[in-house]
């Protein structure tokens, strides 16, 4: 008799091995509140152009490598600053499982936004 069931053990090997611990326990918030003094500048992520204008959330696109946030105004002299991802510690654990840094890498969760990093205002001086 042929049975095509999975066993549970396997199941639950595949289940562990396919997940890393920075995916399922770290810090995954990649947002970053922008506020300017006056409202309505445009914001640029990366030099690229968004329908973004402040006060607003930009998501940081990914956390391998530095992310560069510009804002602009008629007006007034635009100002930069630049988000610095840093690496997660809770990422180790998957010294147990290796398969998670993969999955990790893979998925940006390695490294995070730090917290001091999420929230920025600038106040824009006139020309």
């Amino acid at each position: 008799m042929n049975n095509n069931k999975v066993p549970v053990w396997l199941l639950a090997v595949a289940c562990v091995s396919l997940t890393g611990c920075a995916t399922i326990f770290g810090d995954n918030s990649r947002a970053v509140q922008v506020t300017t003094v006056p409202a309505g500048a445009t914001i640029l992520v990366n030099n690229g152009a968004t329908s973004l204008a402040s006060p607003t959330q930009v998501i940081v696109p990914t956390t391998w490598s530095p992310t560069t946030i510009h804002v602009q105004k008629a007006g007034y002299k635009s100002q930069t600053f630049v988000v610095d991802p840093i690496f997660q510690p809770v990422g180790l654990w998957n010294i147990l499982v290796w398969p998670g840094f993969i999955i990790d890498a893979i998925s940006g969760d390695m490294m995070r936004v730090p917290a001091e990093s999420r929230h920025y205002t600038a106040v824009l001086v006139p020309n």
